[in-house]
């Protein structure tokens, strides 16, 4: 799809390798400038990524009326909160007894802040990746709080580990580094539904800019997916169209291409 006449009425976007560059791990200038003039335009931004709020500094979020974070298990408006979905304990039980026996590594998120139960290989790789430092402390803290998502340091041959032992969980991947784990009736295609029924936005008017595995399900539900020119085979594969990468003004040439400013 080169160009089109589209009716859209809201954008949603991911974060890692879509708005923020894995090379620079900034926001292009370009970026910013093309959600401005989507909004100017009565196009609603709307964020949709794996990050929690505490993890979104650095973007220029002015303009968005509407937030997905912690790939759907926490999402609001500046105004309330519309989706509050945290991890069954019984199977936050299970994992952490897993991480205490040395089984794998897990990053744990709560609302207002996160941590990780060790630092191995793959943890240091994916804090080089995105540019974000992991602090350390006891995974039994979890066992005290509302915990919204895991990312498990398996390889994804060996997630049955926690896929076998847990009964409401959801996996969701980006890279071979980490899975996102959530409850099984989260993810980011629920937190956006959820977000477009409050907002009364039909999701078929609806554009989403992604480049990983975790952006697959949202890509089902909108009436417009564009894929990142970064992103996964599979994304690439599913997306209705394929745009430059972040760091080449991937989102303002689809927008320009696709006659949305």
């Amino acid at each position: 799809m080169e160009t089109a006449n589209l009716d859209i009425r809201a954008a949603f976007f991911d974060v890692d390798g879509t708005l923020l560059s894995f090379t620079t791990h900034e926001e292009p200038a370009s970026t910013k400038e093309a959600i401005r003039r989507l909004s100017a335009a009565g196009i609603v931004p709307i964020l949709a990524t794996g990050r929690p709020s505490y993890q979104l500094t650095g973007l220029d979020l002015e303009g968005f009326q509407a937030f997905v974070t912690i790939n759907g298990q926490l999402c609001y408006t500046p105004e309330r909160t519309l989706v509050e979905r945290p991890l069954d304990k019984e199977d936050i039980a299970v994992v952490v007894d897993q991480v205490q026996h040395g089984l794998y590594d897990c990053l744990f998120m709560e609302r207002d802040r996160f941590y990780v139960s060790g630092k191995g290989e793959r943890e240091q790789r994916q804090e080089k990746l995105i540019g974000v430092n992991y602090p350390v402390d006891d995974p039994a803290r979890a066992l005290e709080h509302d915990i919204f998502q895991l990312n498990v340091y398996l390889p994804p041959e060996d997630l049955h580990i926690i896929r076998d032992a847990t009964h409401n969980t959801k996996f969701a991947g980006w890279t071979d580094n980490f899975s996102d784990v959530m409850s099984r009736d989260g993810g980011k295609a629920s937190g956006a539904l959820e977000v477009l029924k409050q907002l009364g936005i039909s999701p078929e008017k609806t554009i989403a800019f992604g480049d990983g595995g975790n952006d697959l399900e949202l890509f089902e539900v909108v009436g417009t997916s564009v894929a990142m020119g970064n992103a996964n085979p599979e994304v690439l594969e599913q997306a209705t169209m394929i745009t430059d990468d972040v760091d080449h003004d991937g989102i303002y040439n689809a927008c320009v291409r696709l006659g949305l400013i």
